[in-house]
């Protein structure tokens, strides 16, 4: 199933007619794709597999240890982030996209829209389906851990350029480490969920603070 999301992270736009430009358009169509995915993970699930959903999931964490699971796993994400920044930076791997700025273009809930999916969908799929059949038919969390890592960040190669999905390698290493530590795919969805809203809500940040700058600039009368 890993291999499915490959196909359809991004849909071919050309072929369905649409401008590649619209940026929302493309936008919605990838997530209405990581959807379809999802949706048919879930039907392979139970009719293909005769299984519960239940089973993409080690186990269910109580409500108290769950929020414990997220603060710190949200915690873990940032602090790996701040200290990947400056060794990815000394090896010349560049900071965030220009497709990534697009991102700040968006209105807020549509950006809260796509963290939402993406923590959803994807780790639905890469972590907690992934890794939970492959520990029953190998028994072994190296491989378990290190082929939904692989399927993780090249689901990310299409759409998104060389320095983006080396910089997105550090979260889906730390991700892939915290399902194999929490084993609750609900809550390693929340953890991504919330960690690509607050980046997704800084990227529109920047932007806005951007174009104000360069508005006050073009303000500025010349002598």
């Amino acid at each position: 199933m890993p291999a499915v999301s490959l196909l359809t992270d991004r849909l071919d736009i050309d072929r369905l007619g649409i401008d590649r430009d619209d940026f929302r358009t493309d936008l919605l169509v990838s997530d209405a794709s990581k959807w379809a995915v999802f949706l048919l993970l879930c039907g392979f699930v139970v009719f293909v597999e005769g299984r519960p959903l239940s089973s993409i999931s080690g186990r269910s964490l109580d409500p108290l240890s769950f929020v414990a699971a997220v603060g710190g796993g949200v915690f873990v994400l940032f602090a790996a982030s701040a200290a990947a920044t400056p060794l990815l930076e000394r090896v010349g791997v560049g900071g965030v996209s220009d497709e990534m700025t697009r991102f700040g273009s968006l209105s807020v809930p549509h950006r809260l829209g796509v963290a939402a999916t993406a923590g959803i969908t994807e780790e639905a799929l890469f972590h907690g389906y992934a890794i939970e059949r492959l520990l029953e038919s190998t028994g072994s969390p190296v491989i378990a851990a290190g082929v939904s890592f692989v399927a993780f960040t090249l689901g990310h190669v299409v759409g998104w350029d060389r320095d983006s999905v080396v910089r997105i390698a550090v979260p889906a290493l730390v991700t892939t480490l915290l399902y194999l530590l929490i084993r609750d795919v609900v809550a390693l969805m929340a953890i991504h969920a919330v960690n690509d809203a607050v980046g997704l809500l800084l990227v529109g940040s920047m932007s806005d603070e951007s174009a104000g700058q360069e508005s006050e600039t073009a303000q500025e009368p010349t002598q």
